[in-house]
């Protein structure tokens, strides 16, 4: 397992020896910081941080990274950069060509932005998760509704499989966990996802 520890003084930035990834230190305090995780490519995350707090963050290089701040003073940070799982080399989509793979409707990507607030919050209330992990399903979750925007139905519905099952396998979830992910996907989702095998075998 790899993992490195990096100091960062108040507006500056530092990465690990071992990965891209980008941790900016924008203010900080004795008790919190504020934080920006980055990685070339990928949309920044914003987090404000106390010492002990970890978020997970999914890369497409170097598999999904825990920073953790481990040290907080007037002026810098300490932080604990693991890599918790590598890269698994799934794909995020697949490409359908079938000329049926027609774009949403602005009715159903309503439906669809009301489906992920929905499955957010059944997924908090399952006290299932770790802060960090819930953290890394929404940001997941928020790239699927993002996409539904740009991707044909079938190409949308492999794109949620591959990126779900991708972040399950590589920020290592229990069996378990995972397909009780599936099961509030397929919840949540069970007025599109009735003719999607890729998805309901999750579920089963």
């Amino acid at each position: 397992m790899k993992n490195s520890t990096i100091f960062v003084n108040e507006n500056t930035s530092g990465r690990p020896k071992f990965s891209s990834l980008v941790i900016s230190v924008r203010h900080t305090q004795i008790r919190q910081c504020n934080v920006v995780i980055g990685y070339p490519g990928l949309p920044n995350v914003v987090k404000e941080m106390k010492n002990g707090d970890a978020v997970l963050f999914q890369t497409p290089e170097d598999g999904t990274l825990e920073v953790r701040a481990t040290s907080l003073r007037s002026n810098s940070a300490e932080f604990l950069i693991t890599q918790v799982a590598p890269q698994i080399g799934l794909a995020a989509a697949l490409i359908d060509e079938d000329p049926n793979n027609s774009p949403f409707s602005e009715p159903e990507l309503k439906r669809i932005l009301e489906s992920v607030a929905t499955l957010k919050i059944e997924l908090h209330q399952s006290s299932e998760f770790a802060p960090e992990q819930l953290d890394l399903i929404y940001r997941k979750l928020d790239e699927i509704q993002v996409a539904s925007q740009r991707l044909g139905r079938k190409d949308w519905i492999n794109y949620v499989a591959g990126t779900i099952t991708a972040m399950c396998i590589s920020a290592s979830f229990a069996p378990e966990v995972t397909k009780s992910i599936f099961k509030a996907l397929g919840s949540a989702f069970a007025w599109l996802f009735a003719n999607a095998p890729v998805l309901l075998q999750w579920c089963e």
